[in-house]
């Protein structure tokens, strides 16, 4: 739908999920429910760092200001580019940090441990016409909450799910009737293709999908030119490397690893582990927490920018997610459909605060064994 005649149209929502390094948009008729039109930009903020806490000591170094006036023309640019000059209403989501931009909040409270920025609600927060999604704790925000939220109900028997997403946070969680125990890593904006020397959004032309057959065979989104590779071909290539000899679990590059007209370097690996290690470390110590292995976990749910491209096998191969889980789906921009989800809802702070009250942060910095766990997560191997 073009942009003209989205802006015609009276009793439009729109969805924001301030990422930290995309933000994603989708305007919504808010009488049919249907989305008219999605779009994502690169989060300006990404000029004065690719991660939040650089951003928080900028903020504190007097350019809050600054970073803030970038978050907004970001967000213009995304509500610009749907046409939607003035939305009815809108639903925002994202990590604690981005949402204190965005508010235009302090950000002393995430320069030092317990990392709380004061931005506690039981529900669905009203400032206007703008609806905000309450975070959970600590780093693990909104955007965590509105991704469960967005699935569907587990059902009524015993049923536990591990919620993952692949982004600049990270955030897991494992999730049955009765709770939510929920962390976030640092993994770094790897995972969306920042700080690699190829690395790639999942754009037409990204390289998503790798296997080795003699040499590195590769598809890229939408059958263009290569213009990089985004994360599921990094996880798929670096699989392929470590089954082809090219790379030991260690992470050592034994061959070099070419494909299309990228090299995938030392530093690219290293990067891509601390990533690797980061999720790692955090599912293990949530199923510690919860007291349950890989095998009675009913789903993982993986997503992320470039969710459904993502190959179980490689995921598991690198030592993302343990061996032994029964179920696994990839579903893009979760966070992003949960803000979409409660604009058609006009019920939707009740299940969300529902949603809420069953969440318990997990500061992984103050579990027993943490470092230890992570420097052994740093071996790319099948884990259970």
């Amino acid at each position: 739908m073009t942009a003209v005649s989205i802006k015609k149209r009276k009793n439009t929502g729109l969805a924001l999920d301030i990422g930290t390094t995309v933000i994603k948009a989708a305007a919504v008729d808010l009488r049919s429910g249907k989305i008219i039109g999605r779009q994502s930009v690169f989060n300006p903020q990404n000029n004065l760092g690719g991660d939040i806490l650089t951003r928080v000591t900028a903020a504190l170094n007097g350019k809050q200001r600054e970073l803030k006036i970038m978050l907004d023309r970001g967000i213009d640019d995304a509500r610009n580019d749907l046409g939607l000059e003035q939305p009815t209403r809108t639903v925002v989501v994202g990590n604690p940090v981005m949402l204190s931009f965005y508010l235009d909040r302090p950000l002393k409270g995430y320069a030092r441990h317990p990392f709380d920025g004061g931005l506690v609600y039981p529900s669905i927060a009203r400032f206007g016409n703008r609806r905000i999604f309450p975070i959970i704790g600590g780093f693990v925000g909104g955007d965590t909450l509105a991704g469960i939220y967005a699935l569907s109900r587990p059902p009524s028997r015993a049923f536990q799910r591990l919620y993952i997403d692949l982004g600049t946070n990270g955030e897991v969680a494992v999730i049955d009737k009765k709770a939510i125990w929920a962390t976030s890593t640092a993994a770094g904006p790897a995972f969306e293709g920042a700080g690699i020397s190829c690395g790639s959004l999942a754009v037409p032309g990204a390289i998503d999908r790798v296997r080795f057959d003699e040499n590195f065979k590769y598809h890229t989104i939408s059958n263009k030119p290569a213009v990089g590779i985004c994360a599921s071909g990094l996880i798929d290539l670096m699989a392929a490397a470590l089954d082809s000899g090219h790379l030991d679990e260690s992470g050592r590059l034994a061959r070099p690893i070419r494909i299309a007209d990228f090299s995938l370097t030392q530093e690219d690996i290293r990067t891509m582990q601390l990533a690797i290690a980061a999720l790692h470390a955090g599912i293990r110590i949530l199923l510690d927490k919860t007291g349950l292995y890989s095998s009675q976990i009913d789903e993982a749910v993986i997503t992320g920018e470039f969710g459904r491209h993502l190959n179980e096998a490689s995921l598991i191969r690198i030592g993302i997610i343990p061996t032994g889980i029964r179920r696994m789906i990839r579903i893009a921009d979760l966070p992003l459909k949960g803000a979409v989800k409660s604009l058609r809802d006009p019920n939707s702070s009740k299940a969300v605060a529902r949603l809420k009250a069953m969440s318990r942060h997990v500061d992984l910095a103050r579990q027993p064994g943490f470092q230890d766990i992570f420097v052994s997560a740093l071996r790319l191997a099948p884990w259970n």
